[in-house]
């Protein structure tokens, strides 16, 4: 009988041991519209350093798939703040092309090639040695919009 006990409890507290050291339900990603943090980290300094004025950019220009460029009026203003209100997003994301790519030439001869992969809120912004995937919806807009 003293055998039996030891068994069941040992059963007992390898079952509590087991289930009480299992991952819990963990909550949901974070909404994108939650306090303009989507990835739920901010990357100290990084949205500054992204930052472009309007008197710096030369020209911003829309290119098809095949690299041709395309004659669609975009607007300087509104691409700048869309690409500065933007905020900077580190979940991974899909590497190929969808819609258009915009290139902003910068008066110091720099560019900013933004591109779609066909999500309707997110893109991704190179510049010389860095790589943004970013939460923009208007960019977004403007790069799927044919």
């Amino acid at each position: 009988m003293k055998m039996k006990l030891s068994k069941i409890s040992f059963i007992l507290l390898s079952a509590l041991l087991l289930f009480g050291c299992s991952p819990q339900v963990s909550e949901s990603p974070a909404d994108p519209a939650q306090d303009n943090n989507a990835a739920g980290i901010i990357l100290a300094g990084a949205d500054q350093a992204k930052n472009i004025s309007v008197e710096n950019v030369e020209s911003v220009q829309l290119f098809d798939l095949d690299g041709n460029s395309v004659e669609k009026e975009v607007d300087k203003e509104t691409v700048v703040k869309a690409f500065n209100d933007s905020m900077i997003d580190d979940t991974s994301y899909i590497e190929m092309i969808a819609g258009y790519r915009m290139v902003i030439t910068l008066k110091d001869a720099s560019a900013i090639t933004i591109t779609s992969y066909g999500d309707e809120t997110r893109v991704v912004a190179s510049t010389k040695d860095t790589t943004y995937h970013l939460i923009s919806p208007e960019l977004a807009k403007i790069l799927l919009t044919q």
